[in-house]
């Protein structure tokens, strides 16, 4: 399969942008498998370099649309940041071990299970405030208050495991990580997207460096340009409907995307 379009590149990388910046995601779930079916002769490395660089686009452009209305939890991200990107790195370091076969085949069975879990779990918990945990309140520009407590042990063990697979699929984190951030963070949702697009930003950033310093390069980069353009339209549409959406709604859209890309993805070791 090709897509040797520019205009339809522009189009891919505009809707699948709408879609991930609603749902608090890079994108990158999406963009690898389209790499994949498109450059079958390039390595993990390869795709996942690719990837990325989307996943940095759209995760910075939804940060600069998102940061003026005070719904990102700055510190709580600047130490998940410090925890989760060594593992990270170390998830990019990894890529280039495995054999792509198998690569496409984990990495599809991992999106599956992920979707599956997301349609059963599809809204978080009540209770923000446990009686352990950091406290934490932050209001918004239009003066909406959240409170919440982060359970801090559990916390940062959720967060190294996340950083690791997400960089080891090249998925940026947002699938994982929202799930993680609102149920065992205990984040509301609407803090928990626009932050967990700034935590994408950073660990992105850090294993990109990692294969860039190492090299890597391959086809797969030349469609970025065009799919990153299409974000530039799809930013503030997304926005606006992650705004109007609500959670259980966004994340069952999540799950369902999660399992359709997963199973066509894990099909590549039957090719």
């Amino acid at each position: 399969m090709e897509f040797s379009d520019p205009i339809l590149l522009i189009v891919l990388g505009a809707v699948i942008g709408i879609y991930a910046g609603a749902i608090g995601a890079g994108g990158g779930f999406l963009i690898a498998p389209i790499l994949l079916l498109r450059h079958p002769a390039a390595t993990p490395t390869e795709i996942t370099a690719a990837t990325l660089i989307y996943v940095i686009i759209n995760s910075a452009i939804q940060v600069l649309l998102t940061i003026r209305d005070r719904r990102i939890d700055g510190k709580l991200i600047l130490l998940l940041a410090v925890i989760g990107v060594p593992a990270a790195i170390l998830g990019g370091l990894t890529t280039g071990l495995i054999d792509r076969i198998y690569f496409s085949f984990a990495f599809g069975m991992f999106l599956v299970l992920i979707g599956i879990y997301i349609i059963f779990r599809p809204t978080t918990v009540e209770d923000f405030m446990p009686s352990d945990g950091w406290p934490r309140k932050i209001k918004d520009r239009q003066g909406n208050l959240y409170s919440y407590s982060i359970p801090i042990i559990r916390s940062g063990v959720a967060q190294v495991g996340t950083a690791f697979l997400s960089a080891l699929a090249g998925i940026g984190g947002g699938p994982i990580g929202i799930p993680v951030m609102t149920r065992v963070q205990r984040v509301p949702h609407n803090i928990a997207v626009p932050s967990m697009h700034l935590l994408i930003l950073i660990q992105s950033l850090s294993v990109t460096g990692i294969h860039f310093l190492n090299n890597v390069g391959g086809s797969p980069l030349n469609d970025i340009p065009w799919l990153a353009t299409g974000l530039f339209i799809a930013a503030p549409i997304a926005i606006k409907l992650r705004q109007r959406t609500g959670e259980g709604s966004l994340m069952r859209a999540l799950a369902i995307g999660l399992i359709i890309i997963g199973i066509s993805a894990a099909g590549d070791i039957f090719r």
